[in-house]
């Protein structure tokens, strides 16, 4: 039976990281779908953006990207827009710089230069539906409220 949800940090052996990043597009082609939950940290995080960019890379179409707002409130949905308008891979991070060093080494052989997959992350931020041209709704109240059905809102 095939999975139904492969969850990255469960399923990433977090102490073969090296191993598993070699590995991360053979694990994003075999997924039809991704969830991004996208709060004000998620552009800063350099394995979500990895993540994000490989799935589009390894053949996953923008439309089958379902982004589900954590934004506490206004201003940090427009933070989140504007961080997709001006993203720069430079300033991201890793919790373990180590991962950081690999990461960008990786992006630079594969693009010849961080301003490139830069400009390559843009384009598909813009194309994912509702995180750079509609207003996703932001959470009201506890962040245990994290569902809004209101999807029509343009």
């Amino acid at each position: 039976r095939s999975p139904y949800v492969w969850f990255d940090k469960a399923c990433i052996d977090q102490s073969e990281i090296e191993t598993n990043l070699r590995s991360l597009p053979v694990f994003l082609s075999g997924c039809s779908t991704l969830l991004v939950l996208c709060g004000p940290s998620f552009l800063s995080r350099l394995w979500c953006v990895l993540e994000l960019f490989t799935f589009v890379h390894m053949g996953g179409k923008t439309y089958d990207i379902n982004c589900v707002s954590l934004a506490l409130a206004p201003d940090d949905w427009q933070a989140i827009q504007l961080q997709c308008a001006q993203f720069d891979v430079r300033n991201c991070d890793c919790t373990v710089p180590e991962d950081k060093a690999k990461i960008l080494s990786i992006i630079t052989t594969g693009f010849g230069n961080m301003d490139h997959f830069n400009h390559a992350v843009r384009r598909v931020m813009k194309r994912i539906d509702g995180l750079s041209t509609r207003t996703l709704p932001f959470v009201q109240g506890s962040s245990s409220s994290l569902s809004d059905d209101s999807d029509d809102d343009d």
